[in-house]
């Protein structure tokens, strides 16, 4: 009985060895070379869904704002400063919904933002065809329309340049001002919409 004792209180007294510790460590590696081809998969799926949510709830956000104030509410692509000047709309470096009596797509110092969206992550693109490449316009009606008044109905595309399943996102909005959202596959590619 001593003897079986003595031999298992050294044996739960030994350290690991370094080949022990060397074939562990191999076995994580290999674990997280697997791994980590998926996490970046899942990521990218998550910021195009976020990236696509986030757009989606400030054209809601507008729509919503307009009915209810019975003014026109604008939404446009880019930075709080970008509303200014036509040529610095990007629709992935953020977005803006601000009260617009004059319906110019243009904010004006005295025209109060309702809400001001973030830029998206650099890893995805981020187009709308001609008619989303310029301020959206909700009139008390709900209606959606570009500054001269034409009613503006198009795409906005949020897209993935990677190959993964359905690595686009389109917010297609109508000219009653209803958003709904279609998934596309490109295959790795982003063409514009």
């Amino acid at each position: 009985m001593r003897n079986i004792r003595r031999h298992l209180q050294r044996s739960t007294a030994r350290g690991v060895t370094l080949v022990e510790l060397l074939a562990g460590l191999l076995v994580a590696a290999v674990a997280l070379g697997i791994a980590a081809p998926a996490l970046q998969t899942l990521l990218t799926v998550h910021r195009l869904a976020t990236a696509s949510n986030d757009l989606s709830a400030a054209f809601h956000l507008a729509r919503q704002a307009a009915i209810q104030r019975h003014r026109p509410v604008a939404l446009c692509a880019g930075e709080a400063g970008a509303c200014h000047n036509r040529a610095n709309w990007n629709w992935a470096k953020g977005w803006l919904v601000f009260v617009d009596p004059n319906h110019n797509g243009m904010r004006d110092a005295d025209e109060p933002i309702l809400h001001t969206g973030e830029a998206i992550h650099p890893s995805l693109l981020a187009r709308g065809n001609a008619p989303l490449s310029k301020a959206v316009i909700f009139n008390a009606q709900g209606f959606a329309e570009q500054p001269g008044g034409a009613f503006a109905a198009g795409r906005l595309r949020l897209c993935a340049p990677v190959a993964l399943g359905n690595n686009a996102r389109d917010l297609v909005l109508a000219k009653s001002g209803r958003l709904r959202l279609e998934e596309a596959n490109f295959s790795g590619t982003c063409p514009p919409p």
